[in-house]
């Protein structure tokens, strides 16, 4: 007998995971909301490695619930879907701001702040967080988290993050402007709070953050060379570090250097503290942002000797033993591998982990090349490791993998195997190995690529493709690379069909960032050589849509809404050199 369809799996056939949308609503908000009212989206460095196609087996899109990053995504396809169907705010978006665009070519951006001497490290994120997904963005809720890897003190900040976000006056006039003053210009971003949080090491923030689902506190590591790195969470004061003279000055930091024994409150202001990992020659975390598994609220994060580490508690939000008067402060997780951590073989710096929510594994990249795969009891898979590149200086997996525990595949990258640059797929048990080579190899780190829309809304995967950097076959110009996939949703090995010359000498690109937009799909990505460049891969592109002059190119890039509101659609990253600031521009003109 044939199940009767719901309506809202009826009404949705561009997206089938939509009929899975108000369960994982309802699953939401049985965690870490504490008013049914409104629900928050964080977006960050983990949105681009866990992913979450919207096309699969129903016992696959059910698994997928378990995190909230595949309810994020579905939305916003969703949404997307919607408005290109109305029309007019897609004509709003893409109709309006690319007329302006035309018509104006301002130089300017929407705005840009100075984070010191610093700033935020190589292939890093800014943490995006958006009060209520349902409800016209907020110039005073909404807010964006920079990590700064800088020594903290009175005049340094670690890190900051930023308020009235929509604002500026290029292309079209922010939904945040407001009345310039002497304390504030009016067209930028202000400052929500800065803190320089220091603890023993007294170090910078040289991984990206990670937020609380809620977005009131913030999970981070300071680290330095040669010492233990320190997990921290802070419960983020609105107004802290703030200069009343200058709104846009986060060099005037509230120093954090005492640290509370329980979990810290919403507002407090305050901040934890744990030491992980080792310390002496060669230790620190250079490359190991916090992965998040909010349905447990544990914590996965490796150090540059091959110590993956889980951690429990971390906001304080599932557990029981979270309430009543005085709640744990995150600790290590005994209960996985031995004590806590899993001693990777490789012996150095390993790659931000990520957990496949299908099967419970966690998998991280290394240095030497190879992608590691663990259980759930920290028990190393059958498979692992699985080789890559040749653990050389830029043969090491620096970026973390990407994850789709839905289709069952791992996708990761390396600089050289030996000969080339390679984009490597394996299931996600470690088997099946396919390798795309990607160009001979070019003498620098290979970052992580991204997917067209296809990937995530097409059953046909021959729609789908793998954006990539790689180089050509003298190693000697940027390749911009987009590998395909057979009838059987395997990466075709060898050099991909798809390939355009985007930078005529060797330079490093920063990681890959998508969005479907108004059903425009877009592609960002940044060259050191000091541009940043966005892509129409509707089809694969013959060139950039728009360019603009970032000093030293960026580190990762976060993206904000899919919304018609003035300033609202844009997407955040800081500079590599320069002023080393935190930047925004719109989507749809990099301006």
């Amino acid at each position: 007998m044939r199940r009767k369809v719901p309506l809202v799996c009826q009404l949705s056939r561009l997206l089938p995971a939509f009929c899975l949308f108000g369960f994982s609503l309802l699953l939401l908000a049985q965690g870490e909301w504490t008013s049914p009212d409104h629900i928050g989206l964080v977006q960050d460095w983990s949105t681009h490695h866990a992913v979450f196609p919207r096309n699969g087996p129903l016992s696959a899109m059910l698994a997928a619930q378990h995190d909230p990053r595949a309810f994020y995504s579905w939305r916003a396809a969703a949404l997307d879907a919607m408005r290109t169907t109305r029309g007019s705010a897609a004509q709003t978006e893409m109709g309006v701001e690319e007329h302006h665009h035309a018509s104006r070519r301002a130089p300017n951006r929407d705005w840009s702040i100075s984070l010191g001497s610093a700033g935020t490290a190589d292939a890093m994120y800014p943490a995006k967080f958006t009060f209520d997904i349902n409800a016209t963005p907020s110039c005073a809720n909404d807010f964006v988290v920079f990590p700064v890897n800088q020594s903290p003190n009175a005049t340094h900040e670690n890190l900051a993050a930023f308020n009235n976000l929509y604002s500026g006056n290029v292309n079209s006039f922010g939904i945040c402007n407001r009345t310039t003053s002497a304390s504030d210009n009016g067209l930028a971003a202000t400052v929500k709070w800065s803190y320089a949080v220091s603890s023993s090491i007294a170090a910078g923030v040289p991984t990206s953050p990670a937020l609380s689902l809620d977005g009131t506190k913030v999970a981070f590591v300071e680290s330095k060379s040669g010492s233990q790195p320190h997990f921290h969470v802070l419960a983020w004061k609105s107004g802290d570090g703030v200069n009343a003279a200058n709104k846009q000055d986060a060099q005037s930091p509230k120093v954090l250097s005492t640290f509370t024994a329980f979990a810290p409150t919403a507002g407090s202001g305050t901040v934890t503290n744990l030491a992980f990992g080792v310390s002496g020659a060669g230790s620190g975390d250079t490359l190991s942002s916090p992965f998040v598994d909010y349905g447990t609220d544990k914590v996965y994060i490796g150090d540059d000797k091959g110590h993956l580490v889980r951690l429990k508690n971390v906001f304080c939000t599932v557990n029981v033993a979270c309430s009543g008067a005085t709640p744990p402060a995150p600790s290590i997780d005994t209960s996985w591998g031995t004590a806590g951590t899993v001693t990777v073989a490789c012996g150095s710096k390993l790659s931000g982990p990520v957990v496949d929510f299908f099967t419970g594994n966690v998998f991280v990249g290394c240095s030497d090349g190879k992608l590691y795969g663990f259980n759930s009891s920290g028990s190393a898979l059958a498979g692992s490791p699985v080789t890559v590149g040749d653990g050389s200086a830029t043969g090491g997996i620096v970026d973390p993998p990407i994850v789709d525990g839905a289709n069952g595949f791992i996708y990761t990258v390396s600089g050289t195997d030996g000969a080339n640059a390679v984009l490597v797929q394996t299931k996600t048990n470690l088997t099946s190995k396919l390798v795309a080579t990607l160009g001979k190899a070019g003498g620098q780190n290979i970052h992580a690529g991204a997917f067209n829309d296809a990937y995530f809304s097409s059953s046909t995967s021959a729609n789908w493709l793998i954006y990539v950097q790689g180089y050509n076959g003298g190693g000697n110009h940027v390749f911009l690379y987009g590998a395909g996939f057979d009838a059987s949703r395997n990466l075709i090995a060898g050099t991909p069909a798809n390939g355009l010359n985007i930078h005529s000498s060797i330079v490093e690109c920063s990681p890959f960032t998508e969005i479907l937009n108004s059903g425009t799909d877009r592609l960002f990505l940044a060259l050191t050589s000091g541009t940043l460049d966005g892509f129409n891969i509707n089809a694969f592109p013959t060139g950039t849509f728009a360019t603009a002059a970032e000093t030293g190119g960026t580190s990762g890039i976060t993206v904000d809404n899919i919304s018609s509101q003035g300033q609202a659609s844009s997407i955040y990253f800081a500079t590599l050199g320069g002023t080393h600031s935190a930047v925004k521009l719109t989507q749809s003109a990099l301006q």
